[in-house]
């Protein structure tokens, strides 16, 4: 069911009416239906809160704002004194969206009530992006022709509750006008261009809404008569928009299931890296062993020490006797000593080389496994455009025509990696097929298949053995 152009506006007000007769209170009263600022309405319903607070609530907010608020302000003898807000001060930010869309069929046909939940959404979304924690409460109508959403923002945070300031367009008229006035023009000149700076970041306000909001929720930007369009181009270019929204639909839930399988790869990379922690650990104890290798090394050294000491001492008793027994124990002590000493350098370079070759084999693993994964991704997107790679019909992935490719993704495991990736060049490439003569697709795969021949004939490592 195609939708129509789309409707966005942002207004403050004071608590003192405005020649229209609008008012905060006024404002917030005809957002709840209070009977005597609902005249408008044939059959007034209660709003639906969307976000935050109820229209009520928000005039207690807004009370209790406005009470703690103040206003610096300097006299004539230039002394500062502090006042309370004014009445006819903007002290409430409102915006109204309204969906293009008659109640009726939301209310009524499924398909278009999907498409309103979609925009309602988007929309909030959007206000919480424009106006952060001073969003305070979003409520819904739809008990006029069209459903629409009423936001209400208050300048929380700023004593002089000013609300203008949270007018993106108003805030770039006050500097248009001070840096007009700064560069020496007068007030009439510095006015003007105050009030092209509205009119300019009004309109790239409404470029922004459209691109955050519309575009997502199958909506065009103007209608057809500000395009002066027949009604033959307008029905096309609403059909356009609902397809550009499907698209960007499903585009937005490709990258959500991208950011989980980017999350699930973090965990396998943390996986990993315990791994190599625990292989560290064991190296760790390797030194440990090394170490008390030394300990029994000097041990046998203190046995030698020893051993001579007590072939001094009987020395005095049987000179030649024990000089045969110092000469003897001499060359056997020497001997173990040369047996330790060999036998310790041995296990030295036997873990240092032990730990060459594990450093060596995991910086191959990573190499290898990086390189296949990188090359096997390389041949998917490129098989979007060579035709061996294509979207599902019903939407739902993609899948891999040729068998050698796809026993190489689902050996790696990288269909759902790719999936956003794959779906999106998919989409893009059936688009530019729809647009290109036979000849032109026929031109374009020749040169996709001369980019994957050098990947596809790369011959692995056949050293690594992961």
């Amino acid at each position: 069911m195609m939708a129509g152009p789309q409707f966005f506006r942002i207004q403050s007000f004071a608590a003192k009416a405005n020649p229209a007769g609008q008012s905060v209170a006024q404002i917030l009263g005809e957002a709840a239906r209070q009977p005597k600022f609902s005249t408008h309405v044939r059959n007034p319903q209660p709003p639906l809160v969307v976000f935050g607070l109820s229209p009520d609530q928000v005039a207690e907010k807004h009370a209790e704002m406005v009470a703690g608020g103040a206003v610096t302000v300097r006299l004539a003898d230039g002394s500062v004194k502090q006042r309370a807000v004014r009445s006819d001060r903007h002290t409430l930010m409102t915006a109204i969206a309204s969906h293009p869309h008659l109640t009726a069929q939301v209310m009524q046909d499924a398909s278009a009530n999907a498409d309103y939940q979609t925009w309602v959404r988007l929309n909030v979304a959007f206000f919480q992006t424009l106006y952060g924690e001073r969003l305070v409460s979003v409520v819904q109508h739809l008990d006029e022709e069209h459903p629409h959403l009423h936001a209400f923002v208050l300048p929380l945070g700023d004593r002089n509750c000013s609300a203008r300031d949270l007018n993106p367009a108003w805030t770039a008229k006050v500097e248009a006008e001070a840096a007009a006035k700064a560069q020496g023009l007068d007030a009439k000149a510095a006015v003007k261009l105050g009030n092209a700076a509205y009119k300019d970041r009004a309109r790239s306000l409404q470029d922004q809404y459209y691109h955050e909001v519309s575009l997502s929720a199958g909506l065009t930007r103007d209608g057809p008569k500000r395009q002066r369009q027949s009604r033959a181009q307008w029905k096309a270019r609403k059909a356009e928009a609902d397809r550009t929204a499907r698209i960007v639909q499903q585009m937005g839930a490709r990258v959500a299931e991208l950011a989980e399988q980017e999350e699930a790869l973090e965990t396998s990379v943390e996986d990993l890296a315990d791994r190599l922690d625990h292989a560290e650990a064991l190296f760790a104890d390797a030194e440990a062993e090394r170490a008390l290798a030394a300990q029994e090394r000097a041990r046998a050294g203190a046995l030698a020490d020893m051993v001579e000491r007590e072939a001094a001492a009987r020395r005095s008793a049987a000179e030649e006797e024990a000089q045969k027994i110092r000469s003897k124990r001499k060359q056997d002590a020497a001997l173990i000593l040369a047996e330790a000493r060999t036998k310790a350098a041995r296990l030295t370079d036997d873990l240092h080389q032990a730990r060459q070759a594990f450093e060596a084999q995991r910086a191959a693993i990573v190499r290898h496994a990086a390189a296949q994964a990188a090359s096997v991704a390389v041949q998917v997107v490129l098989g979007v455009l060579t035709g061996k790679v294509t979207r599902r019909l019903d939407g739902a992935g993609w899948e891999v025509h040729d068998n050698a490719l796809r026993q190489k993704v689902e050996a790696l495991d990288l269909g759902t990696a790719l999936d956003e990736v794959v779906s999106k060049m998919a989409a893009l490439w059936e688009r530019l097929v729809g647009r290109l003569t036979a000849t032109d697709v026929a031109t374009e795969r020749q040169v996709a298949e001369a980019t994957l021949s050098p990947v596809k004939k790369r011959p692995p490592d056949e050293r690594m053995s992961p």
